[in-house]
Formats: structure tokens, C-alpha cells, sequence
């Protein structure tokens, strides 16, 4: 358990003596537990990543990203990169727009946006390999989102386990965001609300999103309950 506690209760004693080493025991005991679930739970993202730099198509990619908001490497906000990659790629400077790609996924191999960029330059540049690669990657991650739901409601909406999976998924669809908000429902959940515009008709919606995995890696990270 990592701590051992003698605490022979001498007449006198009082309970509680007893009782406080009953208490810290236990205590030592759940965090070793607690401890040793995280590394298990990072060995086998570790695993997965691993095999998602080999384009492993039998990648459970639901799984993936459920461990990948267990993981030292997850965050919850958009890469400050991203923009620029994003604005090299529109521009046609494919050659600077994969350099800022693949310094996005050195540093957190779940970046979706990085891997859709990815897909677009190494096409243009005439890398098939390199196109083939990140076109599985991404599509692996935005199946994975989709197959949650179709967003038009709380009850179907898309569950996303930060941030940036949404972003990727208004871009997929082709809308813009006019608004956010943040929405409780009676039972509990937690949903993002986008209000969203569409780039042809110029029609507004709404997008749900379920954040219930999002705010519990993101109280993780900054030590919330």
C-alpha cells in the first residue's frame, strides 16, 4: 500500500487514534489504486498511438480517444499552431503548411485538424503515403464522433471529449459558428450548444454537443473535482 501504519491500540487510547490510522490506510491504499489505474490506462493509449503511426485499420478509435482524456498528453484546447497551418494550406504553401502539421502532431498525436491539413498538402505534394496515412487518422477519430449521433439534439448529440473534436466537426460539416453556450440538462449532462450558420443557404441550427468526458479530463488537468 506504500505506507504501513502500527497503531496497537494501548489502554487509553482513544478510538479515534484507531480509527485515523483505519482512515489514512485506506486513503494510501485507493491513490496507490487510483495511481496504478492511470498508468494502465496511459500504457495502453501509448499502445494505440503506436499503432495509429502504423495505420492499424483494427484501431478502436472510440477507444482511443476515451483514453487519449485519461492521458498525460491530452488537452483541452485548439493548438495555438493551428491557425497558421490552416491559413498556409488555403494559401497553397503546402510545404510550410505540413511543417506546421507535423509539429502539431510531435507534440499530441490526436490533433485533428493537423491530420485533416495533412491529408490536403500531402495530396497536393503528390505523397500518397504520407495523404493515405492521415486521411486514416483523421477519419478514424471524425467516424468515431459522427457515430455518437447526429448533433440535432441533447439526446442525439455528438459526444466529444474536448474542444477542438468539435471544431473538426463544424468544419467536416461545413457551417459556421455564430454563438456558444453551455447547457445542463435534468439529468445532469452537460452539452455545448453552436448555434451554426450554413456557408450556401445561410440558414441557422443548433449543434449539440455531450462535454460530460470533456469537463471531467478538463477538471483533471486543473485539479477540479
Amino acid at each position: 500500500m506504500g505506507v504501513e501504519l502500527k497503531c496497537r491500540r494501548r489502554r487509553g487510547t482513544a478510538p479515534a487514534l484507531a480509527l485515523a490510522c483505519i482512515f489514512v490506510t485506506q486513503t494510501t491504499s485507493a491513490r496507490s489504486g487510483g495511481q496504478a489505474a492511470a498508468e494502465n490506462a496511459q500504457a495502453e493509449f501509448d499502445a494505440l498511438i503506436a499503432r495509429v503511426k502504423q495505420s492499424d485499420e483494427s484501431v478502436d478509435f472510440l477507444r482511443l480517444r476515451r483514453l487519449y482524456a485519461e492521458s498525460g498528453t491530452f488537452t483541452p484546447y485548439r493548438d495555438d499552431a493551428e491557425e497558421s497551418m490552416i491559413a498556409a494550406a488555403g494559401a497553397g504553401q503546402d510545404e510550410a503548411a505540413l511543417k506546421i502539421a507535423r509539429e502539431i502532431l510531435a507534440r499530441n498525436y490526436m490533433n485533428i485538424e493537423a491530420h485533416m491539413a495533412s491529408t490536403v498538402v500531402c495530396t497536393n505534394l503528390g505523397d500518397a503515403m504520407c495523404a493515405a496515412h492521415h486521411g486514416y487518422a483523421a477519419r478514424g477519430m471524425l467516424k468515431s464522433i459522427l457515430a455518437s449521433g447526429d448533433g440535432k439534439t441533447p439526446a442525439t448529440a455528438f459526444v466529444v471529449v474536448n474542444t477542438p473534436e468539435e471544431y473538426a466537426i463544424v468544419r467536416v460539416l461545413g457551417v459556421r459558428v455564430v454563438s456558444q453556450s453551455l447547457m445542463r440538462s435534468a439529468d445532469g449532462h452537460a452539452y455545448d450548444v453552436l448555434t451554426v450558420r450554413d456557408a450556401g443557404t445561410g440558414q441557422e441550427s443548433l449543434l449539440y454537443f455531450n462535454v460530460d468526458v470533456a469537463l471531467a479530463a478538463m477538471g483533471r488537468v486543473f485539479g477540479l473535482k
